[in-house]
């Protein structure tokens, strides 16, 4: 079983990756809302990343919380401080 450090760490890498996710989303996003219909092939790859990332995103959101579950057992105080 991981020691409440190790969840702790465990979190804060999560919340990372999310973070960087997310920045990568916006960017995608921002550079095909310019794209006119339809789609021209050019940007079909980035379409796709972007799907690839938000389910990348749903996957990261299910363990942080699994991990953050984790870290209520040792107690509600102190594990969401960084």
């Amino acid at each position: 079983m991981p020691t409440f450090h190790d969840l702790r760490v465990r979190r804060r890498e999560l919340l990372d990756e999310l973070e960087q996710m997310e920045a990568t989303v916006v960017e995608l996003t921002a550079m095909l809302d310019g794209t006119a219909e339809p789609i021209p092939e050019e940007f079909a790859e980035q379409h796709e990343h972007r799907a690839w990332l938000r389910r990348q995103q749903a996957g990261v959101l299910v363990i942080l919380s699994e991990t953050e579950r984790a870290l209520l057992e040792f107690g509600p105080d102190g594990w969401d401080e960084d």
